[in-house]
């Protein structure tokens, strides 16, 4: 083994040390309240502000069945991308409360395509209506049908994250169209398990195999924190090196989260995403850095 080897190797490690150390700061500030707003004017961020965590404590505070908790996030999962989490979200518990039919396996199944159409427009939990209601119309059916591991987690409560993922990605009688559609894909399908699992509470296996759900916010703030390297890369290519990387710091770091997904990768990416929408993208807007945790300490983003 040469010098350079050997210098090499001490320096990935540190790095390996170091991101590790950061993956325990973001998800021990985000579950410990701690990221400071003060500066951004915001109301507060962690777990207990996350949308679909606020929607199911509200729905089970009315009494809503648990069955009915994982109907309500499977579905509205599917509805939640490039858009205000937030107000799909309390949009959507408002829905279930006057529409309960829609969020009915064999009800909305059996519901003609318009009708449920306009149910999900009116609701405002829809954005581009024909697509989302089609989905919503084919996740149902699949549910109403009851094959397989995700239906059987949606009713039954218990799963396998690996036979979960697999699942989700399976198309239908057809042979063509996904079962799940908009839930199948790389972001929303271990967003989807995660959000089962917690806040959930559904009994999910093998949660270690559920990935990072890369977007532009959980690759921002890799970038910044200098985790990966994935400038100029297609977000397509970008995708499995941010996983890649969060994986391997995740496996060495030491922190907690909800039950089910405690020190997981399920558990950091809910921390992820709030840091590099609320924290990374507020400094990048104002072009100049405005700590909220103790990982910023390493943030090599600079302003032009």
């Amino acid at each position: 083994m040469t010098a350079q080897t050997t210098r090499e190797g001490a320096v990935a490690e540190r790095l390996h040390r170091r991101n590790a150390g950061l993956a325990t700061a973001i998800a021990d500030d985000f579950y410990s309240d701690r990221l400071d707003m003060a500066a951004r004017g915001t109301g507060p961020v962690g777990w207990s502000a996350m949308p679909e965590v606020k929607a199911v404590a509200l729905l089970r505070r009315d009494g809503h069945r648990e069955l009915t908790v994982r109907r309500f996030l499977t579905f509205v999962s599917a509805m939640d991308r490039a858009r205000d989490s937030n107000r799909l979200w309390s949009d959507a518990a408002k829905m279930l409360a006057s529409r309960p039919e829609a969020f009915d396996p064999a009800e909305a199944s059996a519901m003609p395509q318009d009708q449920l159409r306009e149910v999900l427009s009116a609701a405002r939990v829809s954005q581009r209506h024909g697509q989302d209601s089609a989905a919503w119309r084919t996740i149902a059916s699949s549910l109403h049908a009851g094959e397989g591991a995700v239906a059987e987690l949606v009713e039954q409560g218990k799963g396998d994250a690996r036979e979960l993922l697999k699942d989700l990605r399976s198309a239908g009688s057809e042979g063509r169209r996904p079962r799940y559609p908009l839930l199948w894909g790389p972001k929303l399908g271990p967003l989807w398990v995660r959000v089962m699992t917690a806040p959930g509470g559904a009994q999910v296996g093998n949660i270690h195999v559920v990935p990072v759900a890369v977007d532009v916010h959980v690759r921002r703030v890799t970038e910044n924190l200098g985790v990966a390297s994935t400038t100029g890369l297609p977000m397509s290519r970008a995708k499995p090196v941010i996983r890649a990387a969060w994986k391997s710091a995740v496996d060495a770091a030491c922190f907690g989260g909800p039950p089910g997904i405690a020190g997981t990768c399920a558990a950091l990416d809910p921390a992820l995403w709030t840091f590099g929408k609320d924290g990374c993208g507020y400094c990048e807007k104002a072009g100049r850095r405005v700590p909220i945790g103790a990982a910023c300490q390493w943030c090599q983003w600079l302003p032009d």
